[in-house]
């Protein structure tokens, strides 16, 4: 008999390896569950992300939904607030050409250099 089995011998069924070429398919088995592990490992973190983008993406939309309601409000209290201070305005210049008018016809000559003095102040103020 020999030391060594043979494919034939009921003791081995393959011929014995190189130690090199077990150490490198282990290797490459280790390699590959790594690239496995680290796409795996991808995955999960691109997906985790994806999750925490659309979760700021919404929050994000429901900030400026938010705002624009603020805005708007804001403008409605705005104009309303305009339309006040202009028929306010109104109401004290219809009343100030009302005092003129009735000054005027009670001290005509007075109303008359009052407009002039104005007027030629107004002219050279603009002259310069």
């Amino acid at each position: 008999m020999t030391e060594n089995p043979t494919a034939d011998s009921p003791f081995g069924d393959s011929p014995p390896q190189d130690p090199f070429q077990a150490a490198k398919a282990s290797a490459l088995k280790a390699a590959e569950e790594l690239r496995a592990a680290a796409a795996q490992k991808a995955s999960e973190f691109r997906s985790a992300a994806e999750a925490r983008a659309q979760q700021i993406r919404s929050s994000a939309e429901q900030k400026a939904t938010d705002i624009k309601e603020k805005a708007g409000e804001f403008k409605e209290k705005a104009g309303e607030f305009a339309d006040n201070t202009l028929n306010e305005a109104r109401v004290r210049i219809e009343d100030l050409r009302t005092e003129a008018e009735k000054f005027a016809r009670e001290k005509p000559l007075q109303a008359l250099l009052t407009a002039f003095g104005i007027g030629f102040l107004v002219g050279a103020i603009m002259r310069r």
